[in-house]
């Protein structure tokens, strides 16, 4: 009980702590179209919660975020794969995956925004951006795997695809959750900057745009506290249903 009281009290605290420095801030630059005050960004936000337009664009953004992720979790999943068993298959796929995580975010934004549709380039930026970090951590859990249970499993000739339904998805269950979450919070954070530029239609990122050009500071940074509480929440969900799995073994 009292740890769970303590996990609870620190972020509130830095939260508040947050909201105080802020509204110093505000304060000493005393101008609104710089930095609104929280309580101003807070009323905007209230207002944006009864507007249609809003929960439509929360929701296409949400569904882009989560779409691209499960994407670029596959691709990572099965080179991260295919790297472990194949030494072949390692030595093509890591230099693959530096070049793409070489390549600037913004160049492969504005390039796939000429290519592609508004609505559809901020899912195929983010599966680029995502899916080498993915698979470098998804092949780091399976080099972390103990070689003796690897050595059993040639002994017993197991087939490969036993393997990695039964041995090597199992063991790395915890680095698979754990980077599900970070990386799901950064994906959704990709998605909104590629719907800013690609003006996508009812989007997050739109809205922002919007209210950049129309200078209304309170409206945007109403739209950022948006996305910080969706990217906690999805965050949040993600490693607790991980914790549940993990400790079940049928996950």
């Amino acid at each position: 009980m009292k740890k769970t009281l303590t996990n609870i009290l620190y972020p509130v605290f830095v939260v508040l702590l947050i909201l105080l420095f802020w509204q110093i801030a505000a304060w000493r630059i005393g101008v609104d179209l710089i930095l609104p005050t929280p309580t101003e960004a807070f009323l905007q936000l209230r207002i944006y919660l009864g507007k249609t337009e809003f929960w439509t664009s929360v929701g296409w953004s949400l569904l882009r975020s989560l779409e691209s992720f499960l994407l670029g979790f596959a691709i990572a999943l099965v080179l991260a794969i295919l790297s472990y068993l194949s030494d072949i298959g390692r030595k093509l796929i890591q230099p693959l995956m530096a070049l793409v995580r070489a390549v600037p975010t913004m160049a492969v934004i504005l390039i796939l925004i000429l290519w592609l549709s508004p609505s559809n380039a901020p899912i195929v930026v983010s599966v680029i951006v995502i899916s080498p970090t993915l698979y470098t951590a998804f092949l780091s859990g399976l080099d972390q795997i103990d070689l003796r249970l690897v050595e059993m499993a040639d002994v017993y000739r197991i087939p490969k695809k036993q393997r990695i339904l039964k041995m090597y998805l199992p063991l790395m269950s915890p680095v698979l959750w754990e980077q599900s979450a970070s990386g799901m919070s950064l994906n959704l954070k990709l998605i909104i900057a590629a719907e800013a530029l690609a003006q996508s239609a009812q989007s997050i990122g739109k809205l922002m745009q919007y209210a950049k050009i129309a200078l209304e500071t309170e409206k945007l940074f109403a739209l950022t506290i948006t996305a910080v509480i969706l990217s906690f929440l999805l965050e949040y969900s993600i490693r607790f249903v991980g914790k549940k799995c993990v400790r079940w073994q049928g996950c």
